[in-house]
């Protein structure tokens, strides 16, 4: 048995076995500010946030800026805002480096000397080498263990050279890397999710752990931080697993301690394909702008690879997820993204919205930009502009919500709340084709008598009045009811489908229930 794996057998701890979550755990989120934050990096974000308040521990931010070609300028503000958004607060460091601007923040880009410090150790400690060969040779390396079908391995050229060599080349200026000098032997990670996963050191590849720009790989840094910063448990994607080797022989090399790993299941495409940026929307702030409540998208994401253990609900508060979540119950495979179910829970999330004032009021703010963008030009310039308004959209909420799956569906499929239908769109067209001249006719003067008899009161104007209204319009005219109420929805929407008609008619007010019984009452008469 060869000394590295003697080393990592008596590091293992138990596959599965419970954690103590009395115990404050120190986690992290450390995105790369190449972009924008997708689905997979919110669960990631999420799955440390819900551990480290579970157990009253820390849940930091690092940003890995270290790879200058990809950096993507104001992405880190737009991660701050999208956590925010999202309800993930993180904790202020109590120790290690920070920026000045935004103390909470561990930027790797600040730290390239305590990385370069800890390279020259593994240096001088024949752990690492430097690197010389060019771009070119290293291509010619992949090309071949392509064809030879082996993985694609350093071939250790630079390892062998001699200090007068090494020397020669520093003096002429030539860049190099540093590689780190892989030990023989097995490396077994113990992971909490995949359980033991054993490593040959054929397969392990001298890493590049600095870059001849003198910046870190994530190899390195990640272990130099993680260790800095006292992470106690390193959750990440699980595309992290092949290189989690390298890491542990890091942490040897160093004589740190290991964090416990814990690398979550891929998430999927429906064709079972991994999930990407090239795969289509699944950017945070996408979902954001598109109307999906954050609730709703931490509900959603918590449940990727994820399942409760004491609920057989789906539908779960922040509060309810940090006392529900644990390590345990993650899954072992890979995870389907269904964009239906986020549609189900943004629509259980909007109902538990409307059950109290302060809910109501964020749907209102949600729905306020879209109805203005579409309707304030139309409305500005007559009485009807109230319907931009706070108490009017409120109304218009509390009447669709068990009808729409998104507050951002209102002004498209509900715009009759706002302005007067359009009777020659298609499916109005295919609607009144089923309602006989004579019938509309008849209920549409009926209607306009009963509506009038009402005071010009906005209390006298209520749905338990209007029903009576509409019953005695059948009672009158003995057509079924099905007909009556299909007739009156098209003279008050336009359309088909949509909420109660008398809870639609107390909306939108007696006069403009009038307002269009006398539009389609004209048109019979051309």
């Amino acid at each position: 048995m060869t000394l590295f794996k003697q080393i990592y057998k008596r590091n293992l701890y138990a596959t599965g076995s419970k954690i103590d979550y009395k115990i404050p755990v120190r986690v992290r989120f450390a995105p790369s500010p190449t972009g924008y934050l997708h689905l997979g990096g919110l669960r990631t974000a999420l799955f440390n946030y819900l551990l480290a308040r579970k157990t009253g521990g820390k849940f930091l931010l690092r940003i890995e800026d270290t790879d200058r070609t990809r950096f993507v300028a104001d992405s880190v503000d737009n991660l701050l805002s999208v956590l925010s958004w999202a309800g993930l607060s993180f904790d202020e460091l109590d120790e290690g480096s920070g920026n000045n601007e935004s103390p909470r923040l561990f930027y790797q880009s600040e730290r390239t000397k305590i990385y370069k410090s800890h390279v020259d150790k593994l240096i001088n400690d024949g752990n690492a080498y430097r690197c010389f060969c060019t771009l070119e040779r290293l291509k010619e390396i992949r090309i071949k263990a392509q064809r030879s079908g082996k993985g694609v391995v350093y071939d250790r050229h630079c390892l062998h050279l001699s200090q007068k060599e090494i020397e020669q080349k520093l003096a002429q200026g030539i860049p190099f890397t540093i590689r780190l000098k892989t030990p023989n032997g097995v490396v077994i990670i113990n992971d909490l999710v995949h359980g033991n996963v054993e490593f040959n050191d054929k397969h392990i590849d001298d890493a590049i752990l600095l870059k001849s720009d003198g910046y870190p790989t994530y190899h390195l840094a990640n272990v130099i931080d993680d260790h800095s910063m006292g992470i106690t448990h390193v959750l990440r994607g699980e595309e992290w697993l092949s290189s989690t080797p390298k890491h542990i022989i890091l942490y040897k090399l160093f004589g740190w301690e290991l964090p416990n790993f814990v690398h979550l299941p891929l998430l999927l495409n429906t064709d079972k394909s991994k999930l990407s940026k090239r795969s289509g929307d699944i950017n945070v702030e996408d979902f954001a702008n598109k109307g999906y409540l954050p609730e709703a998208l931490i509900n959603f994401v918590a449940l990727l690879g994820w399942s409760p253990v004491n609920s057989k609900n789906d539908v779960f508060t922040m509060e309810e997820l940090i006392s529900e979540f644990t390590l345990e119950h993650l899954g072992h495979s890979g995870t389907i993204v269904m964009r239906e179910k986020l549609d189900w829970l943004n629509k259980q999330h909007i109902l538990r919205k409307t059950e109290s004032e302060g809910g109501l009021k964020d749907l209102v703010n949600l729905l306020k930009p879209s109805v203005n963008e579409r309707f304030a030009e139309k409305l500005k310039s007559t009485k009807d502009k109230y319907r931009l308004e706070d108490e009017y959209l409120t109304n218009v909420i509390t009447v669709m919500k068990d009808r729409i799956r998104n507050i951002k569906d209102i002004p498209e499929l509900c715009e009759y709340f706002f302005i007067e239908p359009n009777y020659h769109l298609k499916d109005s067209r295919l609607l009144r084709k089923k309602i006989p001249d004579d019938v509309l006719k008849t209920i549409s003067n009926l209607s306009l008598t009963k509506l009038n008899e009402f005071k010009d009161d906005e209390l006298e104007f209520q749905v338990d009045k209007i029903k009576p209204m509409i019953q005695s319009i059948a009672t009158q005219t003995g057509y079924k009811q099905n007909l009556i109420m299909m007739t009156l929805r098209y003279i008050i929407t336009g359309i088909k489908v949509g909420a109660g008609v008398a809870e639609t008619m107390k909306t939108i007010g007696k006069e403009a229930c009038l307002k269009r019984i006398n539009k389609v009452l004209a048109s019979l008469n051309n």
